[in-house]
């Protein structure tokens, strides 16, 4: 069957596919994220970007994870693929920040996210499907440089993306681990033990699955172990430190199998 030609079946086409709704959950996370910071800045912090930004992610991740679980199973088998794919875990943390009072940092990392998918989306189907190139200067084009505009735009999304990628893994390890760790442990003062407990839980993962995650870890603990070093802290405080530290590395290999490095 040859592909649909007019604009309007392609675009009904595209929009049929879960792909689609793929990236349209990404889209909302993007503006939802984009309106509650806006919000936050103009001292008028509103919670109904913040669900939105969190609906999208339900529906991006949920997509991922039925496209590569298929229906749910109740077996140890398919618990265990759960368990251990990253994909699950994020689905979950978006669950639990989407029915809990918003707390403006963790939209970072989902922020960051959906700007990668969404852009290699726009560039890999978007594009091609609306905007596509007239199917002569297509076939005409040669040589390395990209001869249109749609392969240009095309060209400069991925040199951008892959460029930046390392760098915003990166980053949003940094925010994961100090970030909103670090602004859930300041709730302490609000008894939001729970939420700690069960980001806890999600951290621990991340570290086995993410060499990110690890690199951040490994930052911040040379950062502390050179504090505690320092002559003018209290001996006191040193000692409680590296209890801390012992406690939390022994919580890290509890119950997690140590993964393959990635």
């Amino acid at each position: 069957m040859p592909p649909p030609s007019s604009l309007q079946e392609r675009v009904v086409t595209l929009v049929q596919t879960l792909q689609f709704a793929w990236f349209a959950g990404h889209v909302l996370t993007l503006i939802g994220s984009a309106l509650y910071f806006l919000s936050v800045v103009m001292f008028r912090a509103s919670s109904k970007p913040y669900t939105v930004a969190y609906f999208g992610a339900l529906l991006s991740y949920g997509v991922v994870v039925y496209k590569t679980h298929g229906k749910p199973e109740f077996n140890a088998q398919y618990a265990q693929r759960l368990v251990m794919d990253e994909n699950v875990q994020y689905l979950l943390l978006a669950m639990y920040w989407f029915f809990t009072s918003p707390i403006s940092v963790t939209l970072v990392p989902f922020a960051t996210f959906s700007t990668f998918h969404a852009l290699g989306y726009v560039r890999s189907n978007i594009i091609p499907t609306v905007l596509p190139a007239p199917a002569s200067t297509a076939s005409s084009s040669s040589g390395s440089r990209p001869a249109t505009w749609q392969a240009k735009t095309q060209q400069q999304i991925k040199s951008w993306t892959d460029k930046n990628y390392d760098k915003a893994m990166r980053f949003v390890a940094q925010i994961e681990v100090i970030g909103i760790m670090g602004r859930l442990v300041l709730g302490l003062f609000r008894l939001q033990i729970m939420s700690i407990f069960l980001y806890a839980q999600f951290l621990r993962f991340r570290y086995h699955l993410s060499s990110y995650t690890r690199q951040a870890f490994t930052k911040l603990r040379i950062a502390l172990d050179n504090v505690a070093q320092d002559p003018r802290v209290p001996p006191v405080v040193a000692r409680a430190y590296m209890s801390a530290k012992d406690m939390i590395i022994r919580y890290g290999q509890a119950v997690v199998q140590q993964q393959p490095r990635q």
